[in-house]
């Protein structure tokens, strides 16, 4: 087996398009068919329906998600896991005379630094805050 040389190996650029992982359409891996657009409808575990935008073979059903779809359903599973209470944390919060503040601890928060938080309200009493 011939050994690789990294050192002997060429740089290559390439820019990979924006729309890459937006598919416009989508050809089943399975029966080799051009899929269709559609609305697939996702069950969470609580009972909560979401919709997000997929391909379905006509063949053989199977159903898949472009990128941006697939991260839409992985937050709405993230929320839907915070919501139903299986998952807390309970932080003091103080107040600064303008502002109430509460500490994220550092095993969440390692690569915080000088990044910003946007707060999502959910309900009375209730946010999400994510690093952006």
């Amino acid at each position: 087996m011939k050994k690789l040389n990294l050192d002997e190996l060429e740089e290559a650029k390439f820019k990979i398009d924006e729309s890459a992982f937006k598919p416009r359409e989508l050809t089943c891996s399975k029966c080799n068919t051009k899929m269709k657009n559609t609305e697939i409808e996702v069950a969470l575990e609580s009972g909560v329906f979401v919709k997000v935008n997929g391909f379905e073979c006509t063949k053989c059903k199977k159903k898949y998600f472009g990128l941006d779809e697939a991260r839409k359903l992985d937050r709405a599973m993230v929320l839907n896991r915070l919501l139903s209470k299986n998952f807390k944390m309970e932080r003091n919060l103080s107040f600064d005379g303008d502002n109430w503040t509460f500490r994220i601890p550092k095993e969440f928060a390692h690569f915080v630094h000088d990044k910003k938080i946007e707060i999502v309200p959910l309900g009375a009493g209730e946010f999400c805050a994510s690093v952006k």
